[in-house]
């Protein structure tokens, strides 16, 4: 049901989205904000709105978690990733996120996703004639945002940069851009804090802070999750590889892309692992409701695909609801 519900590329299926999320993540609401008082600047403030209003935490994460699910849908159906237009991202992604992120673990990655995903979207949207530095220009700006919020956004560069390389003949311009994009917002950044008597910021070191506390899953929930995930992202890289296939030109270039930003993500989820012990789910959900919309958008045998996904929202209700708040 779920399934052959968003499969459709009618836009009101997005009015869903605004039940889906409430019922999956209602906890949050009563769940306290990580602390972010040390992180980058905007998550300072962020930190200091959070600290002084009740409920605007909980508020602020369905608000987001919402607009990332239809961000996401209308990203992949823009860039077209994939041939026949859908709307499974849009269900997908809270529901993948729900089966990772307990309430209160939620931190700075999500509220600076929106930017970062505005980014990529602006560098993708290039052609192989034409104008490119605009875009490219406000890409940079745009992660340079994203990493005012959560620093390990930066790296992302390399994947504007890898989406230039296979869409457009190399011009060192084209390169430089999106660095100076990035490099202004910093700039202005230090400069609006030095004018406020900051003088203690230091972005490398946020990369070390935990995005959220989270406790670890329990050994069944952890073992069950990666039972039913394994068969999905098997189907869902197959499809993949048989769309990248028969693609046109530019569809493959984008596609490339795609497994850029997925690449980059996968880095930056290990790095993190290293580093703190844990990552924010937000940075797996995202690159797997893309991904996995190839496994569902098919209506052979639909009814694998709708046991899958009601299998993976039970597991979201299982880590939303079996655990204690944070």
């Amino acid at each position: 049901m779920f399934a052959r519900l968003f499969r459709s590329n009618q836009p009101g299926i997005l009015v869903l989205v605004l039940l889906l999320v409430p019922a999956l993540f209602l906890r949050h609401l009563w769940a306290t904000a990580p602390d972010m008082h040390a992180g980058m600047p905007l998550a300072r403030l962020l930190h200091g709105l959070f600290s002084s209003t009740a409920r605007v935490y909980g508020v602020t994460v369905l608000a987001l978690i919402a607009l990332l699910a239809v961000q996401v849908a209308v990203f992949m159906n823009e860039m077209e990733l994939i041939g026949r237009r859908n709307h499974l991202p849009a269900l997908l992604f809270p529901v993948l996120l729900a089966t990772a992120a307990q309430p209160g673990s939620v931190g700075p990655a999500l509220f600076g996703m929106p930017f970062m995903l505005w980014a990529i979207r602006r560098a993708w949207s290039i052609s192989n004639t034409g104008k490119a530095l605009g875009p490219l220009f406000d890409a940079g700006l745009l992660l340079g945002i994203a990493s005012l919020v959560f620093m390990p956004y930066v790296i992302l560069l390399a994947v504007i940069w890898a989406s230039t390389s296979v869409v457009r003949p190399f011009q060192w311009r084209e390169y430089i851009v999106p660095v100076l994009g990035s490099a202004l917002v910093f700039y202005l950044a230090w400069g609006v804090l030095a004018l406020s008597g900051v003088h203690d910021w230091e972005p490398l070191r946020t990369v070390g802070m935990p995005d959220g506390p989270s406790k670890a899953t329990v050994g069944v929930y952890r073992w069950t999750l990666i039972a039913l995930l394994l068969p999905i992202a098997l189907v869902a890289l197959l499809r993949f590889a048989e769309h990248y296939g028969r693609g046109v030109v530019r569809e493959q270039n984008l596609r490339s892309a795609f497994i850029a930003l997925g690449m980059a993500l996968g880095l930056v989820c290990g790095f993190l692992q290293l580093l703190n012990g844990s990552y924010p789910a937000i940075l797996e959900a995202v690159p797997l409701s893309m991904l996995f919309t190839f496994a569902f958008v098919g209506t052979r045998r639909a009814w694998l695909g709708e046991t899958a996904v009601g299998l993976l929202f039970a597991m979201a209700l299982w880590m939303q609801y079996g655990s204690p708040l944070v």
